[in-house]
């Protein structure tokens, strides 16, 4: 049986090499196999396929630097679709009702960063906030997908911290996306991971903390609608092709719930946020030209 592997981006941005890191740690460049992990990739079976290929060649790799830099272990994908309230603390904090269907708002693709790469104030910006969340890639195009099926579309899992500047997103006349998709607001990864590799996803520890002092602390068992669900649901109002993301929500304890008074990041401030089996991230916060 093929060893479980991970999906990995490693370079300067915008000139990322497509790698696996295997159980140990070691980062294989795998671009004598794929250009990069994008549409072509994922659609074409490229995880499985990949899979096999690495077991075949064994040592005849060219192995990446340990410290070279992450980024997000998928090229930009052509959306990103978020899901908002989808967990019951959260809506709460927000003082909104549990909703009856999946709220869907989108993300810019541009705002894709690595996992520790530094987010940005944008100009303007006075209520930056985080949310750690579950991200799903879609690996099989998705059309009216049943709830049955809609497993049989997911390549795997990514580590997202789904930045919000809550005054662009509730200030500023309408449409989330406004505060959702400044550059580096969508930071993923450190890995892409198989679905068989995480196991059951509805039962995955998540938490993040905020100059180390933990301000989220939840579990994807709390979700109100649950990964195949929303795989389906969205599938019935566009079309999800290979390589696109789906955010699944974040759990109470975001900056905009605080009390007795929010609280928003600051230059300076470092949010370190993981996931179980999806690995961690660390992101330091600086203002737009510093």
């Amino acid at each position: 049986m093929p060893q479980a592997i991970k999906l990995v981006r490693c370079g300067p941005a915008g000139a990322e090499v497509p790698g696996v890191e295997l159980a140990d740690g070691t980062r294989l460049d795998v671009s004598g196999f794929t250009r990069d992990f994008d549409e072509a990739f994922f659609g074409g079976s490229g995880l499985t396929t990949l899979r096999h290929w690495v077991d075949e060649r064994g040592n005849k790799f060219t192995k990446i630097d340990p410290g070279a830099r992450l980024g997000a272990p998928i090229a930009r994908p052509s959306k990103s679709v978020c899901i908002g309230l989808n967990y019951r603390d959260h809506a709460a904090e927000s003082g909104m009702p549990v909703p009856a269907e999946p709220v869907i708002f989108f993300k810019s693709s541009t705002a894709v960063a690595g996992p520790n790469d530094e987010v940005v104030i944008p100009k303007g910006a006075s209520k930056l906030d985080w949310e750690v969340e579950l991200a799903v890639v879609i690996g099989k195009k998705a059309s009216y997908v049943d709830v049955s099926q809609a497993h049989a579309h997911i390549a795997g899992y990514v580590l997202h911290n789904d930045y919000s500047e809550r005054a662009f997103q509730l200030e500023r006349g309408g449409q989330w996306v406004k505060g959702k998709s400044a550059d580096t607001f969508a930071p993923m990864g450190p890995w892409l991971v198989a679905p068989e590799d995480v196991g059951d996803v509805h039962r995955l520890k998540m938490w993040l903390t905020v100059n180390g002092t933990k301000v989220q602390d939840g579990t994807t068992a709390n979700m109100i609608f649950g990964v195949a669900e929303l795989v389906s649901y969205v599938s019935g109002f566009m079309t999800l092709l290979p390589g696109d993301v789906i955010s699944t929500g974040t759990p109470a304890g975001v900056g905009l719930g605080m009390k007795p008074e929010p609280r928003y990041l600051k230059p300076g401030d470092v949010v370190e946020l993981g996931i179980e089996k999806l690995g961690t991230a660390r992101q330091v916060v600086r203002t737009f030209g510093s």
